[in-house]
């Protein structure tokens, strides 16, 4: 019986649509350390430019810092949803 049912349920909604909007950025900078105060400039300055792009930061960014060998790596991650027209 479960495999007629197969052929007569809904087809489920594509997971991309169901999906957060999220933009992901990703730094590579010259030196292995990181003030924590320029991490947090940087995580102002992209809910700016998120907003100066049409987005809204629904959510926590995350910014990760990883360092390898003389360079350090920023990660972010930033959820957003575009901006009603006004």
């Amino acid at each position: 019986m479960a495999f007629l049912n197969m052929f007569g349920r809904e087809k489920e909604e594509p997971t991309a649509t169901k999906a957060d909007d999220r933009l992901a950025l990703v730094l590579s900078y010259q030196r292995s350390d990181i003030d924590e105060r320029k991490i947090k400039l940087f995580q102002e300055r992209l809910v700016q430019l998120c907003d100066e792009f049409g987005y809204d930061v629904v959510g926590q960014i995350t910014v990760i810092p990883q360092s390898k060998e003389r360079t350090t790596i920023i990660n972010a991650s930033i959820p957003v949803k575009l901006k009603e027209p006004i």
